[in-house]
Protein backbone atom coordinates (compact mmCIF):
# COMPACT_ATOMS: atom_id res chain seq x y z
CA UNK A 1 0.00 0.00 0.00
CA UNK A 2 1.20 3.38 -0.46
CA UNK A 3 2.38 6.24 1.72
CA UNK A 4 -0.14 8.02 1.63
CA UNK A 5 -3.09 5.27 2.64
CA UNK A 6 -0.16 4.73 6.15
CA UNK A 7 -0.44 8.49 6.50
CA UNK A 8 -4.24 8.56 6.56
CA UNK A 9 -4.39 5.52 8.61
CA UNK A 10 -1.97 6.54 10.94
CA UNK A 11 -4.77 9.90 11.47
CA UNK A 12 -7.87 8.18 11.20
CA UNK A 13 -6.96 5.11 13.68
CA UNK A 14 -3.68 4.82 15.56
CA UNK A 15 -4.22 8.84 16.55
CA UNK A 16 -6.96 7.17 18.27
CA UNK A 17 -6.01 4.29 19.97
CA UNK A 18 -2.64 5.37 20.99
CA UNK A 19 -1.99 7.31 24.31
CA UNK A 20 -0.72 10.54 22.52
CA UNK A 21 -0.16 10.89 18.48
CA UNK A 22 1.55 14.17 17.38
CA UNK A 23 0.83 15.37 14.37
CA UNK A 24 2.44 14.61 11.33
CA UNK A 25 3.21 11.28 12.66
CA UNK A 26 2.84 7.84 10.98
CA UNK A 27 3.53 4.45 10.90
CA UNK A 28 4.30 2.41 7.87
CA UNK A 29 2.83 -1.27 7.89
CA UNK A 30 3.03 -1.98 11.33
CA UNK A 31 3.64 -5.54 11.86
CA UNK A 32 2.08 -5.36 16.03
CA UNK A 33 1.26 -2.78 18.28
CA UNK A 34 0.63 -4.10 21.45
CA UNK A 35 -1.52 -2.09 23.93
CA UNK A 36 -1.64 0.99 22.35
CA UNK A 37 -3.19 3.32 25.38
CA UNK A 38 0.04 3.09 27.03
CA UNK A 39 2.53 4.45 23.77
CA UNK A 40 3.27 7.81 23.58
CA UNK A 41 4.35 9.43 20.31
CA UNK A 42 5.55 12.64 19.86
CA UNK A 43 4.96 14.80 16.72
CA UNK A 44 6.61 14.75 13.22
CA UNK A 45 8.04 10.53 13.88
CA UNK A 46 8.00 8.47 11.26
CA UNK A 47 8.05 4.73 12.01
CA UNK A 48 8.93 2.29 9.52
CA UNK A 49 7.55 -1.03 8.25
CA UNK A 50 7.80 -4.30 10.64
CA UNK A 51 7.41 -2.06 13.95
CA UNK A 52 6.49 -3.97 17.04
CA UNK A 53 5.89 -1.48 19.69
CA UNK A 54 4.84 -3.81 22.99
CA UNK A 55 3.35 -2.75 26.25
CA UNK A 56 3.46 -6.00 28.63
CA UNK A 57 1.13 -6.11 31.55
CA UNK A 58 2.20 -8.20 34.60
CA UNK A 59 -0.27 -9.83 37.01
CA UNK A 60 -0.79 -7.40 40.36
CA UNK A 61 1.52 -4.28 38.67
CA UNK A 62 0.84 -1.30 36.97
CA UNK A 63 1.27 -1.76 33.09
CA UNK A 64 4.44 -0.58 31.03
CA UNK A 65 5.12 2.76 29.27
CA UNK A 66 6.57 3.76 25.83
CA UNK A 67 7.14 7.38 25.45
CA UNK A 68 8.35 8.65 21.90
CA UNK A 69 9.49 12.13 21.47
CA UNK A 70 8.91 14.24 18.92
CA UNK A 71 11.14 14.03 15.32
CA UNK A 72 11.64 10.37 16.29
CA UNK A 73 12.73 8.50 13.08
CA UNK A 74 12.56 4.44 13.24
CA UNK A 75 13.70 1.90 10.67
CA UNK A 76 11.75 -0.98 9.37
CA UNK A 77 12.49 -3.83 11.74
CA UNK A 78 12.62 -1.59 15.02
CA UNK A 79 11.52 -4.10 18.60
CA UNK A 80 10.43 -2.07 21.49
CA UNK A 81 9.21 -3.84 24.70
CA UNK A 82 8.12 -2.02 27.90
CA UNK A 83 7.31 -3.90 30.70
CA UNK A 84 7.81 -0.59 33.25
CA UNK A 85 8.98 2.08 30.98
CA UNK A 86 11.11 3.13 27.77
CA UNK A 87 11.61 6.81 26.89
CA UNK A 88 12.78 7.94 23.94
CA UNK A 89 13.98 11.52 23.84
CA UNK A 90 13.30 13.97 20.70
CA UNK A 91 15.62 13.78 17.46
CA UNK A 92 16.49 10.27 18.07
CA UNK A 93 17.19 8.10 15.25
CA UNK A 94 17.49 4.02 14.71
CA UNK A 95 18.94 2.52 11.76
CA UNK A 96 16.94 -1.09 10.76
CA UNK A 97 16.49 -3.87 13.26
CA UNK A 98 16.94 -2.52 16.29
CA UNK A 99 16.22 -4.01 19.76
CA UNK A 100 15.06 -2.24 22.76
CA UNK A 101 13.71 -4.38 25.76
CA UNK A 102 13.30 -3.07 29.51
CA UNK A 103 12.89 -6.55 31.30
CA UNK A 104 14.35 -9.68 31.60
CA UNK A 105 13.32 -13.20 31.25
CA UNK A 106 13.55 -14.95 34.93
CA UNK A 107 16.35 -17.84 34.82
CA UNK A 108 14.20 -20.19 37.45
CA UNK A 109 13.85 -23.88 37.17
CA UNK A 110 12.96 -25.37 34.47
CA UNK A 111 9.50 -26.83 35.98
CA UNK A 112 8.33 -23.18 36.41
CA UNK A 113 7.37 -23.47 32.40
CA UNK A 114 8.47 -21.96 29.70
CA UNK A 115 10.35 -19.03 30.40
CA UNK A 116 9.85 -17.21 27.16
CA UNK A 117 6.00 -16.45 28.43
CA UNK A 118 7.42 -14.82 31.60
CA UNK A 119 9.02 -11.64 32.40
CA UNK A 120 10.82 -10.17 35.63
CA UNK A 121 8.79 -8.51 37.89
CA UNK A 122 11.52 -5.96 39.13
CA UNK A 123 10.80 -2.43 37.96
CA UNK A 124 13.01 -1.48 35.28
CA UNK A 125 13.74 0.86 32.64
CA UNK A 126 15.66 2.84 29.15
CA UNK A 127 16.08 5.57 28.50
CA UNK A 128 17.48 7.06 25.10
CA UNK A 129 18.47 10.67 25.01
CA UNK A 130 18.04 13.45 22.42
CA UNK A 131 19.31 12.90 19.26
CA UNK A 132 20.93 9.98 20.13
CA UNK A 133 21.91 7.28 16.38
CA UNK A 134 21.73 3.43 17.13
CA UNK A 135 23.26 1.87 14.32
CA UNK A 136 21.57 -1.43 12.51
CA UNK A 137 20.91 -4.18 14.99
CA UNK A 138 21.53 -2.17 18.07
CA UNK A 139 20.21 -4.14 21.19
CA UNK A 140 19.65 -1.56 24.40
CA UNK A 141 19.18 -3.93 27.16
CA UNK A 142 17.29 -3.13 30.43
CA UNK A 143 18.26 -0.72 33.22
CA UNK A 144 20.41 1.55 30.37
CA UNK A 145 20.78 5.10 30.05
CA UNK A 146 22.22 6.53 26.59
CA UNK A 147 23.24 10.20 27.03
CA UNK A 148 22.82 12.80 24.19
CA UNK A 149 24.13 13.17 21.38
CA UNK A 150 25.35 9.40 21.84
CA UNK A 151 25.96 7.03 18.47
CA UNK A 152 26.30 3.22 19.37
CA UNK A 153 27.79 1.45 16.54
CA UNK A 154 25.98 -1.24 14.14
CA UNK A 155 25.72 -4.62 15.94
CA UNK A 156 26.46 -3.23 19.48
CA UNK A 157 24.94 -4.49 22.69
CA UNK A 158 24.54 -1.81 25.17
CA UNK A 159 24.36 -3.55 28.48
CA UNK A 160 25.27 -0.39 30.86
CA UNK A 161 25.18 3.47 30.64
CA UNK A 162 26.56 5.08 27.65
CA UNK A 163 27.48 9.11 28.60
CA UNK A 164 26.08 11.55 26.05
CA UNK A 165 28.48 12.83 23.50
CA UNK A 166 29.82 9.28 23.37
CA UNK A 167 30.42 7.09 20.24
CA UNK A 168 30.13 3.36 21.45
CA UNK A 169 30.34 0.30 20.03
CA UNK A 170 30.83 -3.43 20.37
CA UNK A 171 29.04 -6.48 22.35
CA UNK A 172 29.26 -5.21 25.28
CA UNK A 173 28.68 -1.70 24.05
CA UNK A 174 32.15 0.19 24.83
CA UNK A 175 32.96 3.82 25.07
CA UNK A 176 35.80 4.32 22.05
CA UNK A 177 35.37 8.40 21.76
CA UNK A 178 34.11 11.31 22.80
CA UNK A 179 32.48 13.96 20.38
CA UNK A 180 33.03 17.36 20.71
Amino acid sequence: MSDFFWKIWSVLVFARQFGSFGRRTWIRKPLMIHDPKHISIGFGCFIRDGARLEVVSRKGLAPGKIEIGNNVTMEQGIHIVACTSVVIEDEACFAPRCTIVDTTHPIGVPEQGNRARQVSNEPSFVHIGKRVFLGANVVVLTNVRIGENSVIGANSVVTRDIPANSIAVGSPARVIKTIR
